[in-house]
């Protein structure tokens, strides 16, 4: 596993998380390939495994209970399932094939997909369910990563600049979510979205091998080099979405050459990002670069069609008093304002108060502190981002217009997209998205 702090100078292995524990599996299948030859060892016990098999595991009072090579057995915490070969480059769609693999664990765009995975997969006894581990090493995680974040169609900067973003915030190493499961980082977009040999490509094959071991510094330490889906035209501070100190190289910043000029400063005044929201200025990631037609043959598979620079939605009484029970337990019979008090420097709400009627009709009001909390509560399925207007609408509905997908903070994978397709190279996009970085290779 990867140590903090650590710049490592040799290609590390990681541990990828691919089932967690509030995935709640009891089960899983798993179908071994045709080549090459793998086998299964645990409690020092091997057997090679025929192609083709397929092995189907479940958790039991006394392990893990499964069939292999016409035999039942039983692990008592852990099994490996490996290649005997030593690992080469991964293939597309190529490796053990795991089934219905969650992809968007707790967003709006949750779906399940049979996923392919080069390495060893570690399979897991973890309280009452099964835990599901993928080791390998860094680079070939990271051929994997880019077009699991974005499409096989990008252009060829795009796709180099999203692998050294991916490379920099894995090995900065900074959130450590999953390390008490034995894991670095996990599979879905709480870390970053990696859907194994799945929609591997010769493109992003090419992407991790052109810019092997190299990542942005800042002050002698790898940067903590944040992405999301769209910034909506403005880029957003570390600061005003997560805990900790400023990152001088995360700052709010156009998402183009030039400052647009419907930018009227500071988007953290209410009727400046009104007029801001309104309108459609040009931006590396604005349909004036990449029509909203065309973006979806870029986009990553299990992304959804939309519109992500700008956007409406109506909230209904019935989904944000269901939001307010779910998640923070309040029983409330009416919403009677949705009031934004704090804004950051791209416009994203940062504190956000909703006032309610209770069971008895009295007056309560609920503070959201954090952008990701205003982003679980206010949307059925997860809010696109915390950049919105609030309008009173009918039947005590609210309507909101915002811009952007994601948390806006670094790399905006459209606007990257957009510079890739003005021709700009993948040193010129992770410059202009994390100033002031030096681009080094480390090993």
């Amino acid at each position: 596993m990867l140590e903090p702090g650590v710049i490592p100078t040799s290609e590390p292995l990681l541990r990828v998380g691919i089932i967690l524990p509030e995935d709640r599996y009891t089960s899983l299948s798993l179908q071994i390939p045709d080549h090459p030859v793998y086998q299964l060892e645990f409690s020092g016990r091997s057997v090679v495994l025929s192609p083709r098999a397929e092995l189907f595991f479940k958790h039991t009072a006394q392990g893990i209970a499964f069939e292999a090579e016409g035999r039942s057995y039983s692990a008592p915490f852990e099994i490996r399932i490996f290649p005997q070969d030593e690992q080469t480059e991964p293939q597309p769609a190529q490796g053990l094939l795991i089934k219905n693999v969650i992809s968007g664990r707790d967003f709006h765009w949750k779906k399940y997909i049979n996923v392919t995975y080069s390495g060893t997969i570690i399979l897991r006894r973890y309280e009452d369910r099964l835990i599901v581990i993928n080791e390998l090493p860094i680079e070939h995680y990271l051929m994997c990563v880019a077009t699991s974040e974005m499409g096989a169609a990008c252009p060829e900067a795009l796709i180099e600049a999203q692998t050294i973003a991916a490379r920099s915030w894995m090995l900065a190493n900074v959130e450590q979510k999953h390390v008490h499961l034995g894991m670095d980082v996990c599979n879905d977009d709480c870390c970053q979205r990696y859907q194994g040999t799945t929609f591997l490509t010769p493109q992003s094959v090419k992407g991790a091998l052109q810019t092997y071991g190299k990542v942005l510094l800042y002050n002698n330490k790898i940067c903590d080099a944040r992405y999301s889906k769209s910034c909506g035209g403005v880029m957003e501070r570390f600061e005003n979405i997560w805990p900790g100190e400023a990152h001088p190289y995360l700052q709010v910043k156009a998402d183009d050459a030039v400052e647009p000029e419907e930018w009227h400063k500071p988007l953290s005044d209410e009727s400046n990002f009104k007029y801001w929201v309104e309108h459609t200025p040009h931006a590396f990631c604005s349909p004036q670069v990449v029509p909203e037609n065309e973006l979806k043959q870029y986009l990553g598979s299990v992304d959804e069609d939309g519109h992500y620079y700008r956007w409406e939605e109506v909230i209904t009484q019935a989904d944000l008093t269901d939001n307010l029970r779910r998640f923070h337990h309040i029983k409330a019979n009416n919403i009677t304002a949705i009031s934004v008090l704090k804004r950051g420097g791209s416009g994203r709400v940062l504190q956000l108060r909703i006032t309610y009627l209770d069971n008895t009709g009295s007056a309560q009001e609920l503070m959201l502190e954090d952008e990701f909390s205003i982003r679980q509560t206010i949307h059925k399925k997860f809010l696109y981002s915390s950049a919105f207007t609030v309008e009173q609408g009918a039947d005590q509905s609210f309507i909101l217009r915002g811009g952007g997908w994601g948390h806006g903070v670094g790399l905006c994978q459209i606007g990257a997209l957009g510079m890739s397709l003005l021709k700009y190279n993948s040193e010129q996009i992770v410059y202009h998205y994390y100033p002031g970085s030096v681009l080094k290779k480390i090993y």
